[in-house]
């Protein structure tokens, strides 16, 4: 029963009978014939099937609120007797954005490995939020911080990792052809390239004497990858907002060239997430702690 009850959680988390046997390890029939039985056994029905998407029913969400909690306590109390150990073994799942996994994961996990040989990693390059963080052990995302930000409602534990100024820059030959935005409201009429997951989309914030200007950018190419963006500004076709670490060397030979440098910008930041837990296990414990340490080191290494 508590194997179907579990089962059923993860039904309910991903809306998929395929998705939740994949993540319990068992074959998507085996675990439609565990709903049946559960159904059966309790006498009510408990998920609504469509071609699209399965949902709770009413008995199907009391059931999942009140045993979710539950099942978060008997994790709790077997980590905890396995952390009794003190063994650095089994996978640590983590969802990354790309330009973080490019520049600081990939370095982190090859040395870690190094260390504790036991340990396994499962890397999911995505520039979204993960909407399910019960598949992973971490997230870390990239946001645009600036004065009156505010982030949306999140039960997950946050660790800042690294901040570095954006800078709005294009081309010289973008210049020569466009002309040089003079103030944040020019930006209107240009072209601009922004990713929505990266930099805060099509919103770029830029401060002058204490105040604040929002500007929603005219939109000329979207995509989620940073890189991306900064080789499209080097042809000249357009205006990004990077963040200046990613830039310095383009910057310093003068194929980019900042733009309204009078105004103060927004700050890039990559952050940790997870879950809040009484026992965390002790392989994603240590892995973190070293992450934070090494993503600190590295940055300053690159300076």
């Amino acid at each position: 029963m508590l194997d179907k009850i579990v089962y059923f959680l993860h039904v309910v988390r991903t809306g998929s009978f395929s998705d939740a046997a994949k993540q319990y390890g068992i074959s998507a029939s085996a675990g439609s014939r565990w709903i049946i039985e559960l159904e059966d056994n309790m006498g009510v029905s408990l998920l609504k099937r469509s071609t699209r998407k399965v949902v709770p029913t009413q008995a199907g969400e009391r059931l999942f609120d009140r045993f979710c909690h539950v099942n978060t306590e008997i994790d709790d109390i077997l980590t905890e007797i396995k952390n009794l150990g003190n063994d650095d073994r089994g996978v640590i799942r983590i969802a990354s954005t790309p330009l973080f996994a490019k520049n600081f994961l990939s370095q982190i996990v090859g040395e870690y490995l190094r260390k504790y040989p036991h340990i396994s990693f499962r890397i999911f390059e995505t520039a979204y939020d993960v909407d399910h963080i019960d598949e992973v052990d971490f997230s870390i995302r990239a946001n645009a911080i600036y004065q009156g930000y505010l982030e949306k409602d999140c039960l997950l534990v946050k660790r800042s990792l690294l901040q570095y100024p954006l800078k709005a820059c294009c081309s010289p030959s973008y210049i020569e052809q466009f002309s040089c935005p003079e103030t944040p409201e020019d930006l209107k009429k240009h072209n601009c390239l922004y990713a929505s997951t990266l930099v805060g989309g099509n919103k770029w914030v830029f401060e002058q004497d204490g105040e604040f200007t929002a500007v929603d950018i005219a939109q000329t190419v979207e995509v989620e990858d940073s890189e991306f963006l900064k080789t499209v500004a080097l042809t000249g076709a357009g205006i990004a907002y990077l963040p200046i670490n990613l830039i310095k060397k383009e910057l310093d030979d003068g194929r980019l060239v900042p733009i309204l440098d009078n105004y103060g910008n927004s700050q890039f930041e990559f952050s940790l997430y997870f879950r809040p837990r009484k026992q965390m296990p002790i392989r994603c414990v240590n892995f973190k702690e070293f992450l934070i340490k090494r993503v600190k080191e590295i940055s300053l290494e690159t300076e």
